[in-house]
């Protein structure tokens, strides 16, 4: 690299050298399944309560314009469709994950890149193109600042992930280096999202406002707005305010060269995590040992002594509610969870609203009988189950990481079809969302976004509003 002031334009150089790359088949591969996962929570998404209030606050001001509100009836212009197709994809917590940004990379960056797509008339290639390019961004951004802002209070999904949408958006947008450090300058002024919101819609929101944000920084950035050129790492900029310090940043994850490294999204224990469960990812482990046992035992709830699930230290604090006030925050309980798991035998999008299992009494007698627990383990991804039964046996799983989470123990072709089927089947119906599963599968041949994007709003009734709050 020559002529490099700034972080800003180091890493603006490195998202355009990336952007040369001709990705191998595996990394798209990757990226179309994350892609179509991502749209699928989407609709599932759109047809919540949360969504629905966001909706009715944004659409009376919104003009109309070339890109879709999934899951609903109108174009809107491209700022307001990235603001509530984001929101939508994070409504449900049921989107992928990714280690290195601590977060949700998928949700980040897609809605954003599919308004500025739709626009620009892409193709699902260039789609695929870019969302490799964000994707990258995002996950060396991540390795740069997201552990320590992590377990400080930050939302990663949001201060991080706003970086990987501005690197797909300015890709396909066509920034130059010095247009693409400016964006990521105006960037650094948008960024936000603290932990404290978890368990309430304000979480996806801060996804939708993140996009939002991420794709008006790269519309700004092309008409010669200017940003910060040190807003990276100036004594008040980013890295500080932020991270509290040079000390908690690793900058050479993000201004060394990244050509030649291992892209991340074929990093097989880091890469892209998908979800089982519509509830937080902390919970994954313990519900996988959970289902396992009552299988492999044939457990009741009446067997049931106790329940204890020990997990990360890192994972405990924000999955410890004891005694979920809403089915938000049901989402992040651990012993809610572990208890609809028992009676159920699966967790369903329909634990988390206002139906009958969040008061099931059946459910809420075995919660008061679980408990979270710290473990000794370094894996944060793992969890120990114990279950105590009533005719004296003690059961034990220890699960490394949950299904899906890595790539060397997948979610099955089935249930990743499936999962997808159920979230767009509350907008499209059984045989639409069918039908658009294997349009979207084409993906790669697609000449006009648009034609698929018809296929994910609504044509004639409006879809069951899910009761349930977003975790």
């Amino acid at each position: 690299m020559t002529d490099i002031k700034t972080a800003s334009f180091a890493a603006a150089e490195n998202i355009l050298d990336l952007a040369k790359s001709d990705f191998p088949d595996e990394a798209r591969d990757r990226a179309l399944m994350a892609i179509i996962d991502t749209l699928g929570v989407t609709l599932a998404g759109a047809a919540h309560e949360g969504h629905g209030m966001l909706s009715r606050a944004v659409l009376p001001g919104a003009g109309d314009g070339p890109s879709a509100v999934l899951g609903g009836t109108r174009r809107l212009g491209v700022l307001d469709a990235a603001l509530l197709n984001g929101a939508a994809a994070h409504m449900l917590d049921y989107d992928d994950s990714n280690s290195h940004l601590f977060g949700h990379v998928s949700v980040a960056v897609l809605p954003a890149l599919l308004a500025l797509a739709e626009k620009q008339k892409a193709s699902g290639t260039q789609l695929i193109h870019a969302f490799l390019c964000g994707f990258e961004t995002a996950a060396r951004f991540g390795n740069t600042v997201s552990k320590f802002q992590y377990t400080n209070g930050w939302h990663p999904t949001t201060t991080v992930g706003i970086f990987g949408a501005v690197a797909a958006c300015g890709v396909l947008a066509g920034l130059d280096r010095h247009q693409m450090a400016m964006a990521i300058g105006i960037a650094t002024h948008l960024a936000s999202g603290v932990k404290s919101n978890f368990g309430s819609m304000t979480k996806p929101l801060g996804v939708g406002n993140a996009n939002r944000n991420a794709l008006m920084a790269v519309l700004l950035a092309k008409e010669g707005f200017s940003s910060g050129e040190t807003s990276l790492e100036h004594h008040h900029g980013y890295f500080n305010a932020y991270n509290r310090g040079m000390e908690n940043v690793d900058l050479d994850a993000l201004v060394q060269p990244w050509a030649g490294s291992e892209l991340k999204i074929l990093d097989r224990k880091k890469g892209i995590k998908q979800k089982r469960y519509p509830c937080c990812y902390a919970t994954a482990p313990g519900l996988d040992g959970i289902l396992d046992l009552r299988e492999e035992h044939s457990l009741t709830p009446a067997d049931i002594e106790s329940i204890e699930v020990a997990v990360h230290p890192i994972r405990f604090p924000h999955i410890n509610v004891p005694a979920p006030a809403t089915p938000l925050a049901a989402k992040f309980s651990m012993t809610y969870c572990a208890a609809r798991a028992i009676v159920a035998g699966q967790i369903m999008m329909s634990d988390f609203d206002d139906g009958p299992a969040f008061t099931d009494g059946e459910a809420r007698a075995l919660m008061a009988r679980s408990r979270l627990v710290r473990y000794d383990r370094e894996n944060p991804s793992g969890a120990d189950v114990t279950i105590v039964t009533k005719d004296g046996r003690t059961l034990t799983r220890y699960v490394e990481a949950a299904m899906g989470s890595t790539y060397d123990h997948p979610m099955t072709p089935d249930m990743v079809r499936e999962k997808f089927l159920d979230c767009a089947g509350l907008v499209s119906g059984a045989d639409g969302a069918g039908a658009l599963w294997d349009a979207l599968l084409a993906l790669p041949k697609a000449a006009d976004l648009s034609v698929l994007t018809s296929q994910m709003m609504q044509r004639k009734a409006a879809p069951k509003i899910l009761a349930s709050a977003h975790g």
